[in-house]
C-alpha cells in the first residue's frame, strides 16, 4: 500500500515538505476531527537532516497523510522526542480540531465586552440563524469563526446555502464552542454529518472542504453499498455490544442560560414490556437550552437509540483493492454477508446480510484498512 506523509502550513495550506515516517497509525470517525499517530527516526539521513523544531511546529503547520487516495490530517499537536532511540512521535488531528478552540462569537466581541456596565450580557453579542437547514447553520457558525484575526486565510471551501426551517441561537456570554455546536447538531434528530475533509489543491496546497448532510439525507455516505463477505479475502469478524446506552426514561435538563430550570423526561415501555429492569439516561442536551422543544427532540433522539446494546462490527480489508479506501467513509453503508460456507464460530452471528453503517476507518503502514461499523439507526 503506498502511504506519503506531508507537512504544511495550517494557515494557507501551503506544502512545505514531504517526509519520511518510520511508523503511523491513522483513525477517522464521523463527526470528529481524524486522528493521525506518527513516528520519525532522527537518527535516519533524511529525517535526521530536517528542522524539526521549527517544522513541526504545533498548530502554525499540520500533517497531512495520503493513504491510497485518502487524505488525513491537520495541525500537529503534542511531541515526544527521545534522545536514546532518535525518536520523535507526534499526533496531528484533522481540520475540525481548530474549532474546539474556537468560540460562537462575532468578530466584534475582540474589542467589546460580554457584559454591559450593569453586569448583565451584552444580547447584541448572540449568534442567530434562521430559515436554513442545520447543516447550512453549521456553515454559518465556521464561517463567523472564520472572520477573525488568524482564522481568515484558514483554506477552507464552504459550500453554497441551503434554504430550511431551521433555527438556532447562542447566546455570547455562554461562549460555546464551535465543534461543540457541530457536534449538537448532528446529535439532533434527523441532525446532519458534519466534516472537514481534507484534499490537495493543485500540486503543493491542501485545503478542507466543509461538508455537511442535509435534511432529505443527514448521512454522508457514498451513493453505493459496499458489500463484504465474511471469510472472503479479509480479516474474520469482531463483535462489541455496549449495553451503556440502553434505557427506558431519557432525561434532559436546561435552562441555565435564562436563569430558570427546565427538566423534559420521555418514557419508552419497549424494553420494560421485554423483561428489561427500568433504565434511566441522560441525553446530552446543553444546561443552556431554553426551549422545551428541543429538549424534547434530544429525549426523542436519545430513545430513538436505546432500546438494545449498540453493536460495533470491525473487519479489516485490503486497501489496495477495490473499493479503495477513498469510495466509503464515515457513514456510508456496508452489507456484512454471513453464508452457511463461510459460518461465523459458534453461529454468533447467523447467515444473513447485515446492513450497517460505517462509524470509523483505521489504518497503519500495511496493506489493510480496519472498517469499524455500527447499527443502522435512521428508521
Amino acid at each position: 500500500m503506498v502511504v506519503n506523509a506531508y507537512v504544511f502550513e495550517t494557515r494557507g495550506g501551503a506544502l512545505l515538505q514531504q517526509v519520511e515516517p518510520s511508523d503511523l497509525q491513522w483513525s477517522e470517525n464521523a463527526n470528529q476531527a481524524e486522528t493521525i499517530d506518527i513516528t520519525f527516526n532522527l537518527k535516519s539521513d533524511a529525517e535526521g537532516s530536517r528542522d524539526w523544531r521549527n517544522l513541526g511546529t504545533p498548530w502554525k503547520h499540520s500533517i497531512a497523510v495520503d493513504v491510497n487516495g485518502r487524505l488525513e490530517g491537520g495541525p500537529i499537536l503534542p511531541h515526544d522526542f527521545a534522545d536514546a532511540s532518535g525518536s520523535l512521535k507526534m499526533t496531528a488531528r484533522g481540520g475540525r480540531i481548530l474549532f474546539t478552540r474556537r468560540s460562537i462569537l462575532p468578530p466584534a466581541a475582540l474589542t467589546q465586552s460580554l457584559t454591559l456596565p450593569t453586569g448583565v450580557p451584552d444580547t447584541s453579542l448572540d449568534s442567530s440563524w434562521s430559515g436554513l437547514d442545520y447543516g447550512t447553520i453549521a456553515k454559518r457558525i465556521g464561517q463567523q469563526a472564520c472572520a477573525w484575526p488568524g482564522a481568515g486565510d484558514l483554506p477552507i471551501v464552504w459550500p453554497a446555502d441551503r434554504a430550511g426551517t431551521r433555527t438556532k441561537s447562542y447566546d455570547a456570554i455562554e461562549r460555546k464552542k464551535v465543534d461543540d455546536a457541530w457536534s449538537d447538531l448532528s446529535a439532533l434528530q434527523h441532525g446532519p454529518d458534519i466534516r472537514l475533509r481534507l484534499e490537495w489543491d493543485g500540486p503543493d496546497r491542501f485545503r478542507w472542504v466543509f461538508e455537511t448532510g442535509t435534511e432529505e439525507q443527514p448521512r454522508l455516505q457514498g451513493p453505493d453499498i459496499f458489500d463484504w463477505e465474511v471469510g472472503a479475502g479479509g480479516s474474520g469478524l469482531t463483535v462489541q455490544r455496549d449495553p451503556s446506552r440502553m434505557a427506558s426514561l431519557a432525561w434532559s435538563e436546561g435552562g441555565r442560560s435564562d436563569d430558570t430550570t427546565i427538566v423534559r423526561s420521555l418514557y419508552d415501555p419497549t424494553l420494560i414490556d421485554n423483561g428489561f429492569p427500568l433504565l434511566e439516561i441522560e441525553t446530552d442536551a446543553s444546561s443552556s437550552i431554553v426551549d422545551p422543544a428541543t429538549l424534547d427532540a434530544w429525549n426523542v433522539e436519545t430513545m430513538r437509540t436505546a432500546r438494545k446494546p449498540w453493536e460495533f462490527w470491525s473487519f479489516n480489508v485490503r486497501a489496495d483493492q477495490t473499493p479503495f479506501p477513498y469510495e466509503y467513509g464515515p457513514g456510508s453503508l456496508v452489507n456484512v454477508i454471513v453464508t452457511e460456507d463461510t459460518p461465523v464460530t459458534g453461529g454468533y452471528v447467523p447467515p444473513g446480510t447485515y446492513t450497517r453503517r460505517i462509524a470509523g476507518l483505521s489504518g497503519a503502514i500495511s496493506d489493510w484498512v480496519t472498517i469499524t461499523c455500527g447499527e443502522v439507526y435512521d428508521d
